[in-house]
């Protein structure tokens, strides 16, 4: 084996190394891993989980469909918030409708969503579903949550636990 072969296979297997580690990293990034986000200081609306997947706004019990009507209303007066906490309140906790009724209206509104649930803050990064090649006739959003975690009450808002 020469000098110029050695190189070069060690120049691959330098190569190799570096593929895989790099594709680790890569997967925890696409498992969610934790992120810093800059969190508001207060939020444009405050939402709070009620019992049966209904919701407190304002001091107003809404269901999901109020709830959307409402959005729907102040985007007709453009007056859309910016940002919207969801929390836990201290008649019921945030289950996961609830999310997936927050993660539908944060792709219809377009507003960065934050969730307060059990003393610790997330954003809520709502991505369109993948449509199936079955033959139902619905035609809905599919939302499907991504999260993003952070520690505390983040700094901001008011804490729901």
């Amino acid at each position: 084996m020469n000098l110029r072969s050695f190189v070069v296979r060690l120049g691959g297997a330098a190569l190799l190394v570096t593929m895989v580690t790099l594709a680790g990293c890569n997967a925890k990034v696409r498992r969610g891993g934790e992120t810093t986000v800059n969190v508001p200081q207060q939020y444009d609306m405050t939402i709070g989980a009620y019992k049966d997947n209904q919701f407190m706004l304002d001091g107003a019990v809404l269901s999901s469909p109020d709830l959307e009507a409402h959005f729907r209303y102040l985007q007709d007066q453009k007056q859309l918030p910016k940002t919207v906490l969801l929390k836990d309140t201290d008649d019921a906790k945030i289950n996961n409708a609830d999310l997936e009724e927050f993660a539908s209206l944060q792709l219809s509104f377009k507003f960065t969503g934050y969730v307060m649930h059990k003393g610790k803050l997330t954003l809520m990064s709502a991505v369109q579903g993948k449509k199936g090649n079955d033959d139902s006739e619905q035609d809905h959003d599919n939302p499907q949550p991504r999260r993003h975690h952070h520690g505390g009450n983040g700094g901001g808002g008011p804490s729901g636990a």
